[in-house]
């Protein structure tokens, strides 16, 4: 993720919010409220039309050009179509800044409820493995749906009112952002430092990640220090994967929010329902054993030791509940050979590793990260 995602965003006037809402045929709320949070791509407003009827406007800041503002919108929408997973209405959405705000914005109808990591410790056993039960079935759901690229979503250019949607190209939160981009690498830009897609299999997924993280690796001399004695079996690894091809893409292609923790999931205590699954900017059909590529799932996003053993604690109730329900879904999420591991092992050690050294972070992790791009390498002989 960018080194500084909370960029400073204008504090937009009542009368500009209003100026924008009229440009796309949408009456002056109420009321119009600026939320105090650390959202770390936007800022976002409550828009207030009746006590049951609310929106949240969300300005997105100049990390990632275009594309996951679209993103999102066509998942939301892609969603509502296809899916009875709970999630907020796109009321509108502009991907550029050529509107009265300057900047690319989505709204959403506001979902009732509350964030489960705001309400987390109050929850009993019974009310977790209830929630927990709910998910399994929205991922369930989710399941059946079967994608044949690997990356986004986004609109045909064709389509009349943004009614088809079509593969889109990837998006990922580790992705070099536009800040970090012009800090670090200042004769580069953003598509020439990430990869995009999408990608018809998850070999041409990898390869071409691998060779952004490579490109990378020849612009910070810190970094090219570290990989140099990697860089030629690296270059070997490369070749063999098309001999490989028919085992190394062996996988479920599905949609997946990459990124459910519990400030993303809203929920009714007064029901015991889940009201909404929000923050669908990263996610994206993925190679199944990657719906989870963070181990986001099930943290109550809190920082500490103790919140991370609670997760895990509640991950296991979670594949015991999973086995109990004979929820299928989950055998996907395995990689289904060594070598398919081992290729996943070398291109997140190269994402780990590239993008921590030239920001100098996480310096006990790129050790770990090493070690495990040896692994990879050495699965393949190389």
């Amino acid at each position: 993720m960018s080194g500084d995602t909370n960029l400073v965003l204008p504090d937009f006037s009542d009368a500009t919010i209003v100026s924008l809402l009229e440009s796309i045929s949408l009456e002056p709320p109420k009321s119009i409220k600026s939320m105090k949070v650390t959202a770390a791509f936007h800022a976002i407003y409550v828009l207030t039309y009746h006590s049951d009827i609310e929106y949240i406007l969300r300005v997105a800041g100049n990390h990632v050009p275009s594309i996951k503002t679209e993103n999102e919108a066509a998942i939301l929408m892609w969603l509502k179509g296809n899916t009875k997973v709970p999630v907020p209405d796109v009321i509108a959405f502009d991907s550029t800044a050529n509107n009265k705000l300057g900047q690319e914005y989505i709204i959403l109808s506001r979902c009732p409820g509350v964030a489960i990591s705001d309400i987390y410790d109050s929850l009993t056993a019974h009310q977790l493995d209830h929630i927990v039960l709910q998910l399994i079935d929205i991922l369930s759901e989710l399941h059946q749906h079967s994608f044949s690229q690997i990356g986004g979503l986004k609109f045909s250019p064709e389509s009349e009112k943004r009614k088809e949607i079509i593969p889109g190209p990837v998006l990922d939160e580790h992705f070099w952002f536009i800040d970090d981009i012009q800090k670090y690498f200042p004769s580069e830009t953003f598509d020439s430092v990430n990869y995009h897609g999408p990608f018809d299999t998850y070999t041409e997924y990898a390869t071409s990640a691998i060779k952004s993280y490579l490109h990378v690796t020849e612009l910070h001399s810190s970094l090219k220090d570290h990989l140099t004695p990697f860089l030629p079996r690296i270059s070997v690894f490369l070749d063999l994967l098309p001999e490989h091809a028919s085992d190394l893409n062996k996988t479920e292609i599905r949609l997946a929010h990459t990124d459910l923790h519990f400030a993303n999931i809203l929920y009714i205590p007064e029901n015991g329902k889940i009201s909404a699954i929000i923050d669908w900017e990263f996610a994206g059909t993925v190679p199944f054993p990657q719906w989870d590529p963070v181990r986001a799932f099930l943290w109550n996003a809190r920082p500490g030791q103790d919140s991370f053993e609670e997760k895990y604690r509640l991950r296991g109730r979670f594949f015991e509940l999973c086995q109990e329900m004979d929820a299928r879904f989950i055998a996907d999420a395995e990689f289904t050979s060594t070598y398919q591991e081992a290729m996943h092992l070398v291109r997140n050690s190269l994402r780990g590793i590239t993008t921590s050294i030239p920001r100098n972070l996480h310096s006990d992790a790129v050790q770990k990260w090493t070690k495990d791009l040896e692994k990879g390498l050495t699965v393949f002989g190389v």
